[in-house]
């Protein structure tokens, strides 16, 4: 944090960039609320702002003994404070939200909302408790919409478990729908957990629909995402020239695997 005195508008914006990434992600650990003040907010001193928020009751924590670790959540006075967030009034947290599995891909979700932040100019993050307002059971729900400051539309999927040949033949007919027939997204970027987890789903996704997957979704795991790298049209490329790709219509090139 600068040396000074903070201003009081300079302060409250502040606090309220952190309670918008707990209320984005539903919770967060310590750990993670550290991570976001010191890369996205670019300041070096984390106790303060988060101590502060506490203290002053716009965040409430627990402590999870299953991972041993604090689960920060918004109060209503946190709700308050970002009123003019869109959707924030049906915000809620329960204990639930931090079960096992839930807690495993929130962890990754972070992870790659952390690494996108440093290579795309994003606009807006859409968190899918938000997306899944208003719509029926029967659409397909990503983890997240990344809207770029260029207006793409980008659904983001994070992949922490193998996914059956008859799932993943439904999911990619879902998203073909989504962006050949009602142009809801220019692409999907699908984040898997791990390097195993990312090689079943670039192997079978291209055999299910070489086509439509090469020019539609960009694949990476969470090594790839934190270097920028992914992998799209059948070359590993930076994610910025995947993106980049997209907006011109798909011209190929890139190093092959």
């Amino acid at each position: 944090m600068k040396r000074g005195r903070l201003t009081k508008e300079e302060q409250i914006r502040r606090i309220k960039l952190l309670l918008i990434f707990i209320y984005t992600f539903r919770y967060a650990t310590r750990k993670q609320l550290e991570m976001f003040i010191q890369v996205v907010m670019n300041l070096s001193f984390t106790r303060w702002l988060i101590d502060y928020s506490f203290s002053e009751g716009f965040i409430s924590a627990y402590y999870e003994p299953l991972f041993k670790t604090k689960i920060y959540y918004l109060t209503y006075k946190g709700k308050e404070m970002i009123c003019d967030q869109a959707m924030v009034e049906h915000y809620y947290f329960e204990k639930s939200h931090a079960g096992l599995n839930t807690f495993i891909h929130h962890n990754n979700m972070i992870e790659t909302f952390m690494f996108l932040k440093s290579h795309l100019d994003i606009k807006e993050w859409v968190c899918e408790w938000d997306i899944r307002r208003g719509k029926s059971s029967g659409e397909k729900i990503p983890d997240g919409l990344i809207i770029l400051k260029d207006g793409m539309n980008v659904a983001l999927e994070v992949e922490t478990r193998y996914k059956k040949l008859g799932i993943l033949r439904n999911f990619v007919k879902r998203y073909r729908y989504d962006i050949e027939k009602i142009s809801r997204y220019h692409c999907v970027l699908v984040v898997a957990s791990s390097r195993f987890n990312y090689d079943g789903l670039r192997m079978r996704m291209y055999n299910l629909a070489p086509e439509f997957c090469s020019k539609a979704f960009i694949l990476a795991d969470l090594g790839m995402l934190e270097l920028g790298m992914c992998f799209y049209q059948g070359k590993l490329i930076h994610l910025e020239e995947a993106i980049g790709l997209l907006k011109m219509g798909g011209q190929s090139h890139g190093q092959a695997l």
